[in-house]
């Protein structure tokens, strides 16, 4: 104990003088440097030795100090990059020249507890200890800077963080910007970098001494989430060309795929979705096949169906197409149908689109156009379902393309700006606003009686700003002329604009209707299927012959709806005879020569010119109606724009 005493240790290393206080320090002082010179992997440095022993120091701290030696290279997280400069063990502190805060002093046990040690090779080192050079590395061989940077960073990096290494030191802001555009350039040529398609992913070096295709498949199967396979897929993809055989390779890939869509369709469908179609794509793109008992893409919708509408909100349009081309295929024998259409009010506006697109390419418009039919009578209306009519008016909708669509139009708007809106609406304003010949289109063959609804509902609501209100109603008048009197507020009584026809003819158009819709319309679905079983649809002229029919038919049976929607049958009994009007027969005499002529005035659909019946909305009619025996009147001749001068001689109720 004695000699332990004095200070003077050997034990086969070489000797050390310590100066112990008491017997207790010098016992503790002598193990804890027994431990620490046995089991360091560095000496502890003498100075640091004699403050461990005399128990000031605590040994692990003793240990770290001693490898923060001056020279060494050191990062804070506030302070950043720094060196080492000098100890003052006495004075319990170290200084520290920081980048931009140089002899900066530290108390030795915060800078044990702060300070984390960087290699000289690390960039941020470099970066401190010689500028210049990597100044004229930017300059001469901005790759080789990237892999420094990458290599100082565990071999990847996000780009904001590399811009943080680079910017303002070594590449100046100005210059920054145009240095990333050629560095990424570059290093193109240096396949073992993967510089990432978007922002948010990462820089990666990869091992060079292993295949590039093998590295990124052993990181596609050691990603434990399905964002990280998504985005490592993605980079497979990009770099396709760096696998040698990429068929059998990207086996495990496939088949790790239908695994994790398998175990995580409950929590993660979006993203399973994603994966199978990312998948689907590289297969296609490949021309390979999915492993045996693969899961499929039909497969994940049928299985999920009830939560899928939710779920696929906001998937790009290309991956919403692919995923309603597998309908069919999910739902055989035309289940499909209706399972699709349960998404046309469900979705946003890109599925809206893919939905109709798939539906026209199976041969299924008229089912589109019945759908769409149905949502505007029940109000079941999606402000992207409407701006998407709107849009598609000449295309997909334009069957259902009328008056109609205006009224859902002002009807959302309104039940959006009575909940406290606008919230979803504010792009159905627009649209309104914006498109310069909606309107009119809208109103052009509307009848009266829509139109002047229409007009009021502009006029009289809080939807539009005054300045807009007027703009919008000038776009009707401008179609519909006749509409500028009716809203005057002096322009008399109400006007009924109902179709009044004959109940005859009101039986005949809707048996019309019927065999429209029973069976020609069938019939020419038919001969569509036939023309599309022939072959390349291209080449095919009587495939288009029987769409182009197929569309003549759907406007047809849309303007033979509203006309029924709004007719209104009479037998014309008990009119009144004392002046020209509907349900009248009118005798007139031509005033030059005395001839004499009879016209039948009757409903809508009545009109026969052989048997002299006429339309009241025929030209003649309208000058007729209202006139008394004895009055005078203008009608108009077979020639354009002349008229002949008749007088009205007898008038007499229509006999049915």
């Amino acid at each position: 104990m004695a000699a332990l005493h004095t200070g003077t240790a050997t034990c086969n290393f070489k000797p050390v003088t310590l100066n112990f206080a008491s017997p207790r320090e010098s016992v503790t002082g002598f193990l804890c440097y027994l431990i620490l010179t046995v089991y360091s992997k560095r000496p502890m440095n003498p100075e640091v030795q004699n403050i461990v022993a005399a128990g000031k120091l605590p040994a692990a701290d003793g240990e770290k100090l001693s490898k923060l030696e001056p020279g060494t290279f050191v990062l804070h997280k506030s302070w950043g990059v720094g060196k080492i400069a000098e100890w003052d063990l006495l004075g319990d502190r170290m200084l520290i020249d920081f980048e931009g805060k140089p002899g900066h002093p530290l108390k030795l046990t915060f800078a044990i507890s702060s300070l984390e040690i960087i290699s000289t090779d690390h960039i941020l080192a470099r970066r401190l200890g010689d500028l210049d050079a990597l100044k004229e590395m930017s300059a001469k061989d901005a790759p080789a800077l990237v892999e420094l940077a990458l290599k100082s960073s565990g071999n990847t990096l996000h780009l904001d963080d590399l811009e943080k290494l680079i910017k303002g030191r070594i590449v100046s802001e100005a210059d920054y910007k145009k240095w990333w555009e050629a560095a990424k350039r570059a290093l193109k040529t240096h396949r073992h970098v993967v510089v990432p398609a978007k922002r948010s992913e990462k820089l990666v070096l990869r091992d060079q001494a292993e295949n590039a295709g093998t590295q990124m498949v052993k990181s596609f199967l050691a990603a434990r989430d399905l964002k990280t396979k998504l985005a490592t897929l993605a980079s497979i993809q990009k770099d396709i060309d760096l696998f040698s055989d990429p068929k059998t390779e990207l086996i495990p890939v496939f088949q790790d795929i239908s695994d994790s869509a398998r175990k995580s369709v409950k929590l993660n469908l979006k993203e399973c979705l994603q994966l199978l179609l990312a998948r689907d794509e590289l297969i296609e793109n490949l021309t390979a096949t999915a492993p045996m008992g693969s899961m499929k893409i039909s497969d994940l919708i049928c299985e999920t169906k009830e939560v899928l509408a939710d779920s696929i909100k906001g998937l790009s349009a290309s991956l919403l197409g692919r995923i309603y081309r597998a309908f069919p295929e999910a739902f055989p024998n035309r289940v499909w149908v209706p399972e699709i259409l349960h998404h046309l009010t469900k979705t946003g506006g890109r599925a809206v689109a893919e939905i109709a697109t798939v539906l026209d390419a199976n041969d299924e418009l008229d089912v589109l156009a019945e759908a769409l039919k149905k949502s505007l009578r029940n109000r079941m209306l999606s402000a992207d379902l409407l701006i998407w009519m709107a849009r598609e008016r000449k295309g997909l909708a334009e069957s259902v393309f009328d008056i109609d669509l205006g009224h859902a139009i002002l009807g959302v708007i309104e039940s959006d700006h009575m909940e406290g809106g606008p919230k979803r609406t504010g792009r159905l304003q627009d649209l309104l606003s914006d498109d310069k010949t909606l309107l009119g289109e809208m109103v052009a063959e509307a009848e009266d009686e829509d139109v002047r609804l229409l007009a009021k509902r502009l006029i009289n609501g809080s939807l539009f700003d005054e300045l807009t209100r007027r703009s919008l109603m000038a776009r009707i008048i401008k179609v519909r002329p006749e509409m500028e009197a009716m809203m005057d507020e002096n322009a008399g009584a109400h006007k009924d604009d109902s179709l009044i026809v004959s109940w005859e003819s009101l039986e005949k158009k809707k048996l019309e209707l019927e065999d429209l819709v029973n069976v020609k319309i069938p019939d020419n679905k038919k001969e569509i299927q036939i023309a599309r079983d022939e072959g390349d649809l291209r080449e095919n002229g009587g495939y288009k012959a029987a769409r182009d029919q197929q569309s003549v038919l759907m406007r047809m049976q849309g303007k033979m709806e509203r006309e029924l929607r709004n007719a209104r049958g009479t037998d014309f009994a008990n009119v009144p005879t004392d002046k020209v009007g509907i349900g009248t027969i009118v005798e007139v005499e031509d005033i030059p020569s005395g001839e004499k002529e009879t016209f039948t005035i009757l409903g809508a659909w009545d009109g026969d010119l052989d048997k002299n019946i006429i339309s009241y909305l025929s030209e003649s009619a309208k000058a007729l109606i209202g006139k008394a025996v004895g009055e005078e009147l203008e009608l108009s001749t077979d020639s354009q724009h002349v008229t002949r001068k008749v007088k009205v001689t007898a008038i007499r109720a229509f006999n049915p």
